[in-house]
């Protein structure tokens, strides 16, 4: 029997269909064709193995069908196919019934008739794909069915039996052309939903290779943008361990600030971009009181141009700010608000941003305000400037549409703490704050980046294709007991390790000839036993997966682009103590 989860509108499901019934009724008909054999004349038995024949035709049309490439195409052919021969059945079936009905014994007419039934069950049941193909199937063997049992000699309604067939067709015609209609509107509709299917199908696999092309866009841009980023901060932490004057100091400074402060606004802009609804924190230690006094310090000179007094206000001078937190989140919320205050704030006007925290336990609770002298947010309108896109009268003046304060809000939320928004006192201009708890973290004493002075020298080659990178190292690297050798891609790395005698070799991720994964992968296979020379990928390319990939070919550690020279020493220091 056909299972009743065939789908016979797909072509695969059809031709399934098409099948089952070609091998159920070979069956079925060879029985019959024997007994026709046994106990009926040769023009009856030769009906039977016609019959036979036809279901035969059927499965092999079916069996051919199933080893077309295109199945579409192969299936539309079969549906004709089939049609034309269930028509050939039904009308040899119905020659073979009257036969039956005039072989000249009484009760043949009601074998001739039940013969005649199962072909208008059978024809009327099937999976048609048209009303053309219905009609053509169960009008022979009503008409035949009717013509077995009625007696023109006999009124009808004196003959029973024939009254009761008529009735019998009427109903059998009558419910499965309503079956029929249904099919036909669940085969519209199963078709109709394929199609869709198939575009949604399409549409995911667009959306993936978008995703593939963003990714691939996010790589790049991470990569091109970190590299003159790497030149600015690392010619800026050498500038600074320069004997300099004040003022100087002062600037270089500025300048390794502001750069940190890029490099972790361009952290925050990727990861938003590239996690979609699955965002996650990234602690790390850091000191909350520096990264505010460094944001002040950035966006003081653009107050100054608009005549905007900018100040920090310490609440706490006395209490120790580290804590593990995530940096870019907090410094993107810091910066919004400040952004916005200034935006707020005619000039002649001042904006001043308060730190204050208060120790619980191993936490520490902070507490950071913007205070501006701009127009004050009313009460009804403090929920809405957090929201998306949810303007407020104070938005629509600074031209912001929500989206930075959302952000600022599922940043808070995701740390477990909260952001708002008040009446300064006095009730001129406005209070924007966020508060948050998070563990407190002791930072060594400062001074820790010259450790190797003095030292003995460490042989450590560097493999870097950017020439501005290639400075940075060596600007970061001299003065140091560090002796220093450059190769400009993968292959000159590998070659430059074979002749030997370096304690630590630097690699860079994307480089022409040979990239680092490839360098580091034929240097750990040549290695002799026992002898392990360390290796650190140095690269602006870090994501989990870029990671994972270095670890795999054989490095030891990575180095983030931009370099963090602290970090940089540690290293050193600690092939050295190895």
């Amino acid at each position: 029997m056909l299972e009743p989860t065939t789908d016979v509108a797909h072509p695969d499901g059809y031709i399934r269909y098409s099948r089952t019934v070609a091998l159920t009724r070979l069956g079925l008909v060879g029985a019959f064709v024997m007994l026709l054999a046994a106990f009926t004349t040769w023009r009856m038995t030769a009906l039977g193995v016609l019959e036979f024949g036809l279901y035969l035709a059927l499965l092999v049309a079916t069996e051919v069908t199933v080893r077309q490439r295109d199945r579409v195409g192969a299936a539309r052919r079969l549906r004709r196919m089939s049609d034309v021969l269930m028509l050939a059945l039904v009308v040899n079936a119905c020659g073979l019934a009257l036969q039956i009905r005039q072989y000249g014994q009484p009760r043949m007419e009601v074998e001739a008739a039940l013969l005649t039934i199962c072909v208008l069950l059978f024809a009327a049941l099937r999976a048609h794909m048209s009303r053309l193909s219905y009609v053509a199937g169960v009008v022979p063997p009503a008409l035949t069915l009717l013509w077995i049992v009625t007696d023109l000699r006999r009124p009808l309604a004196g003959n029973h039996y024939a009254l009761a067939m008529l009735l019998f067709v009427v109903a059998v015609l009558l419910a499965t052309s309503r079956q029929q209609e249904t099919d036909r509107a669940l085969t519209r509709a199963m078709q109709a939903l394929m199609r869709k299917s198939l575009a949604l199908g399409q549409a995911v696999e667009e959306a993936k290779a978008a995703g593939r092309a963003r990714a691939r866009l996010l790589a790049v841009a991470s990569h091109e943008i970190r590299t003159p980023l790497n030149a600015v901060l690392g010619f800026g932490q050498a500038l600074r361990r320069q004997p300099l004057t004040p003022e100087q100091a002062t600037l270089a400074r500025g300048v390794v600030e502001g750069g940190e402060q890029l490099d972790r606004l361009l952290d925050g802009i990727l990861d938003l971009a590239g996690a979609g609804p699955d965002i996650q924190l990234k602690p790390a230690p850091l000191d909350l009181r520096g990264l505010v006094e460094a944001v002040v310090g950035v966006w003081r000179p653009h107050a100054a141009s608009i005549g905007v007094d900018l100040a920090f206000k310490d609440a706490d001078p006395g209490l120790e700010f580290g804590v593990v937190a995530d940096a870019a989140r907090l410094e993107q919320t810091l910066v919004t608000l400040v952004s916005g205050a200034l935006k707020a704030t005619s000039a002649g006007g001042r904006v001043s941003v308060r730190l204050a925290g208060a120790p619980r336990g191993e936490d520490l609770g902070v507490l950071v305000e913007v205070r501006d002298t701009g127009p004050p947010v009313p009460a009804e309108d403090r929920r809405a400037s957090f929201e998306a896109f949810d303007q407020t009268a104070r938005g629509r003046l600074v031209g912001d549409s929500g989206l930075g304060l959302s952000a600022c809000a599922a940043s808070l939320a995701l740390m477990g703490g909260e952001v708002g928004v008040d009446d300064a006192p006095g009730g001129a201009g406005a209070v924007f704050w966020f508060a948050f708890n998070a563990p407190r973290h002791a930072f060594p004493a400062e001074g820790g980046e010259t450790a190797v002075v003095g030292e003995r020298t460490l042989r450590v080659l560097a493999a870097e294709d950017n020439d501005a990178n290639r400075r940075v190292l060596a600007a970061l690297l001299g003065g140091q007991a560090v002796d220093l050798t450059f190769a400009e891609d993968g292959a000159q790395a590998v070659a430059a390790w074979r002749a030997g005698g370096f304690d630590l070799l630097l690699m860079d991720a994307n480089m022409p000839v040979m990239d680092g994964g490839l360098a580091v992968r034929a240097i750990r296979a040549a290695e002799p036993a026992g002898v392990r020379v360390p290796i650190w990928m140095v690269t602006a390319n870090v994501s989990a997966e870029d990671i994972d990939g270095y670890l795999a070919a054989g490095a030891d550690g990575v180095l983030r682009k931009p370099l963090d020279a602290a970090a940089l020493f540690a290293l050193l220091a600690g092939v050295r103590g190895s």
